[in-house]
């Protein structure tokens, strides 16, 4: 008999052959997902209304950094919204997919990212990041991965695999393979599927729409985008 909080889909038949219960395996289940809550997680440790300022405060510098004039329409709160809306989580998918139009907004909100994580991390708002890893980022073009693969700089490669927070700009801008030597290889794929195996904090900007990635990356890459990353769509019209 299969009591009222037990899956319905497993038989208390084939459990009592090994001398298991249904409520035994829940209670398993159930304290595996309090492990997995207490796993670290690229979060911010925060309200979201205090993210939510944090953030606009760091993307408004950037854009003022460029000499432009920093404008707050519903467009922008609305993306500030769904980030922090994210982030503050509390296991939040390891990564972001920015994607969109051109020249409104992605790769400025990823180093307004960026530049909030530093902050917070100087601040000790990240209180297991110290015990697990340092907060070391790096933002790169995708274009430029293929050019370190050309340049067998493959030490380079293994850092941009290994370094805990990543931004990679303008994703399917690439080629979609380089050939090294006569041999086909596919380097932004490369980078992306190992940090997917490690789940490191990893930010994407690109101009290709979700529709338009699996015939850049293939099915097999674009179902792991799924599983990691978050993805928050520009909608809006070029600032430039």
């Amino acid at each position: 008999m299969k009591t009222k909080n037990g899956p319905q889909s497993v038989s208390d038949i084939m459990l009592n052959d090994i001398g298991l219960n249904i409520d035994e395996l829940t209670s398993a289940v159930d304290a595996g997902r309090q492990l997995r809550k207490i796993s670290p997680s690229m979060r911010f440790d925060m309200p979201q209304k205090e993210a939510f300022m944090r953030l606009l405060r760091c993307y408004q510098i950037e854009v003022q950094s460029r000499n432009c004039v920093f404008k707050l329409d519903q467009y922008t709160v609305d993306v500030l919204m769904n980030v922090s809306g994210h982030m503050v989580q509390e296991t939040p998918k390891p990564g972001l997919l920015l994607c969109g139009l051109h020249g409104n907004g992605k790769s400025t909100m990823a180093k307004a990212i960026l530049s909030m994580i530093r902050e917070l991390n100087y601040s000790g708002h990240f209180k297991f990041m110290g015990e697990y890893f340092t907060i070391d980022t790096r933002s790169i073009k995708a274009t430029d991965i293929c050019t370190l693969h050309k340049a067998e700089d493959y030490q380079s490669i293994r850092n941009l695999k290994q370094i805990p927070i990543l931004v990679v700009d303008d994703l399917g801008e690439e080629p979609k393979e380089v050939l090294v030597y006569g041999t086909p290889i596919y380097p932004v794929r490369e980078v992306l599927e190992a940090r997917y195996d490690s789940l490191r904090f990893t930010i994407l900007t690109s101009n290709l729409s979700p529709k338009d990635l699996p015939e850049h990356y293939g099915w097999r890459v674009v179902d792991r985008f799924r599983e990691m990353f978050h993805q928050i769509p520009f909608k809006g019209t070029s600032y430039r």
